[in-house]
């Protein structure tokens, strides 16, 4: 049986023949010691990634790709994993050969240093041990963003929409989110994905996980403490008094390293329906011509008074409602004070 390494080699020496004509540029102004006598590579391994162009003397990785590459959340994961092993990653859109190596040449010249952002070129620098808490910080956001991004609000009712991320050496091995009707919960979802990969890893959840269940189940904080999950970052305190922090604490209980708050007001339009339900009783409602997000549109019985209805709405488990702009119905509801601006 071939071994992952061998399988890395061949997977190497295809991306190495395969290259776009703008790499092909590059790599001419590179090989054979041709900028500043520094030795690069093609496609180097490194973890589960391959570096276009290396540098090991420098540990500097060049990339070079298209523009729809900006922003994106998968290279950023990529550059921060690299970071964090100590490679300076320089990152460039396609684009003539001659100005990307004269950059090139100021990285290795040391003119070039510090980080830097603009449409045409990034550059992030090597974290240097320790990790400046500002780094790590920014690496949980990456995937904290993530977890935010996977959550499903409107499917999930009447539990709140959670996304989950697992992530062990900088790497994503598992992603969940609530499944449809609030079953199962994030947590489950991604820890069933990983597997026995789990042990170890970070657990990104965009809510605290839960320390009981109104089924009798396991809790999500009992699974992952099971899971031999290392540290649980989440973003928003749970607003049930069913849930009193229990969870995180049975964590802290189990030895696993807890941080919280963590992109809590970007997270908190996902519990925010929820959170309403707990104090008034009644559902969210806003007016909305685009039904994405929400648990359905509101059209109450005629016969009935709002507030009746909304309560009504309520016991059949709907937590996020929707009436079109400008309608009486949204107009009756600002009137009595149940219309969320």
């Amino acid at each position: 049986m071939r071994g992952p390494d061998e399988k890395k080699t061949d997977r190497a020496r295809s991306l190495r023949k395969a290259g776009n004509n703008a790499e092909w540029a590059v790599w001419n102004g590179l090989r054979n010691r041709m900028l500043s006598g520094r030795k690069f590579v093609r496609q180097l391994p490194i973890g589960p990634y391959f570096a276009d162009f290396a540098c090991r003397e420098l540990n500097l990785v060049i990339e070079i790709d298209g523009s729809q590459h900006n922003d994106s959340h998968d290279d950023r994961v990529r550059d921060l994993y690299m970071n964090k092993l100590g490679w300076s990653v320089a990152r460039f859109v396609i684009g003539d050969a001659a100005p990307i190596l004269d950059t090139i040449a100021g990285i290795c010249d040391g003119d070039i240093s510090e980080s830097v952002r603009s449409p045409e070129f990034n550059f992030y620098p090597a974290w240097n041990a320790p990790i400046p808490s500002r780094g790590e910080r920014e690496f949980d956001s990456i995937f904290m963003a993530r977890a935010i991004s996977l959550a499903r609000p409107g499917h999930t009712w009447p539990n709140p929409a959670v996304g989950c991320v697992l992530v062990k050496d900088g790497v994503v091995i598992a992603e969940g989110a609530t499944g449809d009707g609030g079953r199962p919960h994030a947590e489950e979802n991604a820890l069933d994905a990983a597997g026995e990969t789990a042990r170890g890893a970070t657990a990104y959840v965009t809510l605290e996980p839960c320390g009981k269940r109104s089924s009798g189940g396991a809790s999500c904080s009992e699974r992952l403490v099971a899971a031999g999950v290392a540290r649980v970052v989440y973003a928003c305190d749970d607003p049930s008094p069913y849930a009193s922090h229990a969870g995180p604490q049975r964590l802290r209980n189990a030895g696993i390293v807890i941080e919280s708050s963590l992109l809590e007001s970007e997270a908190a339009h996902l519990i925010a329906p929820f959170a309403y339900f707990l104090k008034t009783g009644k559902p969210m409602v806003r007016e909305s011509g685009d039904p994405a997000g929400f648990d359905a549109e509101f059209h109450p019985n005629t016969d009935a008074d709002l507030a009746s209805e909304l309560a009504a709405w309520a016991g059949r488990g709907y937590r996020h409602l929707y009436v079109l702009p400008g309608s009486d119905l949204a107009k009756s509801l600002r009137a009595h004070g149940y219309l969320t601006e």
